[in-house]
């Protein structure tokens, strides 16, 4: 699975992008390579492992992926160990181990979350636990602190989840010795109190490194509504996953149709044929068969339970039925964590582990038909659970084309045209050689003028993504003046900058304007209430300018104030057919100006009159503008 990855480890990342391209991989990269002391966002089981690994390669992006990978293994490894302590069967725990080390959630947070990629230390946690719960000792103490320390440290989600469920898995086990007729309350109270030592040293390292969390945790608060975008459904955990090979385009229509954010999240995955096994392990105890472990299988299905209850989002609805959701008052305590569905993880490890025990009491059995359910129920949850497609890798720059650019010898600067806001990610594209910049505001390639003005503003190339609608609507026609393709490309369109006669005005789209739209050959942006262009002469004098405009009115026609630099110069009246509009006096000093157009009338909502769903308020398009002097056009 991460063969293409170890082959190029430094250019390439582990993982599928099922969300989108997003920039925090790139920005833990960074970090790796330049580590900073222990602070707010500091997870030092992570960061400094990482930073280690990124020391010896000199490279982040490889550090990057060594962390993510080795927790494949780790986790089979740890919750094959536990799955073996508590069923006392290899198979089981090999079975349990696997499924738990490649779960869906495990595999979709490793392709954007280093940190979210360190599932293997809550198996680790509950061993360790477990072990102290069934007889302390020292030795056994010192590795509950230290795998506390692991859980906590690597991703503070997993110890706020660590936390939580510890108190079902220590109520499962009282329930189930007493149910034994064995004694636990030595054991248990022990064990407190080695897990009432950790917290105190927990608690001193929270003062000393983030004492904002204890001091004043609202200024770290997500928004309540992050909740319901990032806490689980419970029919989540019944959907495939988005990435599986039979059902998963069917799985990720169902969430587009749901309308939720929140996909990663939402990869909770457990599947019919570990829920069927579970059953098998649960009906074994209830019937008294002891060989089972009683014990063990009440407290993976305490912690199961409460992880499940603590998984789900608020009701939308709020009032008592979203109190009844205890991440709503998680909330109220520690507002800075919002992604509840996370505790779908122990969900996941405690049914593997419960369905591995029931696969293995099926296998025992003398009956025929008991043993062709444990090989059916397997071959199901297989079929539902298994990593596949078996390659997950992509490319740590964004497209062929930035790849071809970083090949090259000779300097370029390149224009990519997308929005800024990427700062990681383009710190990894410099350094693969061209230097890269993206739009400002709301800038767009589009945009009358802005290819005329590459050249002067120093670009040698403009790359656009091939799925974006500028895009689509390039490849389908010849290119711009200005611009000559290079090369041929999947993912991507290339243009090399010709060198034109330089402009004296550089003109901008700057604010008011929605998204560009296209219509056959030509493109336009509609206009809020008001939108402004900047305009820069780029001489060394004034200029004396004519401004032509094409525009064209929504639901009427529309007066329109225009002002320059905050003095009102002109007024026009737009209609609602396409139109040229000529403005006269612009007397243009060196530098930057500011042109408003602003409509008298108030915006109209789209759907208002078009019944069409489109909220955005609009009042003109601006289909084009064309400069011109005395001495000719520009």
């Amino acid at each position: 699975m991460a063969a293409p990855v170890l082959r190029d480890p430094g250019s390439r990342l582990f993982g599928s992008e099922i969300v989108g391209r997003h920039e925090a991989p790139f920005i833990v990269a960074y970090l790796f390579e330049n580590p900073r002391g222990p602070g707010l966002f500091t997870q030092p089981a992570t960061d400094y492992l990482g930073a280690a690994v990124a020391a010896i390669t000199g490279d982040g992006i490889r550090a990057l992926n060594i962390v993510v990978l080795a927790s494949f293994p780790l986790a089979v490894l740890f919750s094959y160990l536990l799955a073996f302590r508590l069923s006392a069967s290899r198979p089981a725990a090999w079975l349990a181990g696997l499924l738990y080390g490649f779960a869906p959630f495990h595999l979709a947070q490793s392709a954007y979350h280093p940190h979210g990629s360190q599932t293997q230390w809550l198996p680790l946690y509950l061993l360790a636990l477990w072990l102290c719960l069934e007889g302390w000792s020292l030795g056994r103490s010192l590795l509950l602190a230290l795998a506390t320390a692991l859980v906590v440290l690597s991703n503070y989600y997993y110890g706020l989840i660590a936390a939580v469920v510890t108190p079902f898995v220590l109520l499962g086990f009282c329930l189930g010795r007493a149910a034994e007729k064995r004694s636990w309350a030595r054991d248990l109270a022990t064990t407190l109190a080695s897990l009432a030592a950790v917290s105190i040293v927990g608690l001193g390292y929270v003062a000393r490194a983030a004492p904002a969390v204890l001091e004043n945790p609202e200024a770290l608060a997500f928004p309540r509504e992050d909740l319901l975008l990032y806490g689980a459904r419970w029919w989540s955990y019944l959907i495939p996953p988005v990435e599986h090979p039979l059902f998963g385009s069917w799985s990720r229509d169902l969430w587009a149709r749901q309308g939720l954010g929140g996909l990663l999240e939402q990869q909770v995955t457990v599947g019919v044929g570990l829920m069927l096994l579970s059953g098998v392990a649960l009906v074994g105890c209830f019937r008294g068969e002891r060989e089972n472990g009683l014990t063990a299988v009440s407290a993976l299905t305490l912690a199961a339970g409460g992880a499940f209850w603590f998984s789900l989002a608020p009701s939308a609805a709020g009032g008592w039925s979203s109190l009844l959701r205890p991440s709503a008052v998680i909330y109220e305590v520690l507002p800075m964590f919002r992604a509840h569905a996370r505790f779908g993880l122990v969900v996941f490890l405690a049914l593997a582990i419960l369905a591995a025990i029931g696969a293995a009491r099926l296998a025992r059995s003398r009956s025929r038909t008991a043993r062709f359910w444990a090989a059916a129920l397997v071959a199901v949850a297989i079929v539902e659970l298994a990593p596949l497609p078996p390659f997950r890798w992509r490319e740590v720059l964004p497209t062929s084309a930035h790849r071809w650019l970083a090949q090259q010898t000779e300097p370029v600067r390149v224009m990519d045209c997308v929005p800024s806001g990427s700062t990681g990610e383009r710190t990894f594209f410099l350094r693969f050689a061209p230097e890269i910049s993206v739009l400002r505001n709301i800038e767009d390639c589009g945009d009358p003028g802005f290819i005329a003005g590459l050249a002067q503003r120093g670009f040698s190339h403009m790359l656009v993504r091939g799925s974006s609608p500028f895009g689509r609507w390039l490849a389908a026609r010849a290119a711009p003046d200005g611009l000559r393709a290079v090369g041929s490309f999947d993912d991507a369109l290339l243009f090399e900058v010709d060198d034109g006669p330089p402009q004296r005005l550089l003109t901008s789209f700057s604010g008011g304007f929605h998204w560009r739209e296209y219509k056959d050959a030509r493109t336009y942006r509609w206009m809020s209430q008001s939108g402004t262009l900047t305009v820069t002469n780029a001489t060394a004098e004034a200029l004396s300018a004519r401004l032509e405009l094409e525009l064209h009115a929504f639901a009427g026609s529309r007066r329109l104030d225009v002002s320059l630099d905050g003095d009102r110069v002109e007024e026009i009246e737009v209609g609602t057919e396409v139109g040229a509009y000529l403005l006269e006096s612009f007397e243009l000093a060196p530098g930057d100006h500011v042109i408003e157009l602003r409509s008298r009338s108030p915006a109209t909502v789209a759907d208002e009159v078009l019944g069409n769903l489109d909220q955005r308020a609009l009042t003109v398009a601006l289909w084009d503008f064309h400069w011109s002097f005395d001495d000719g056009p520009e």
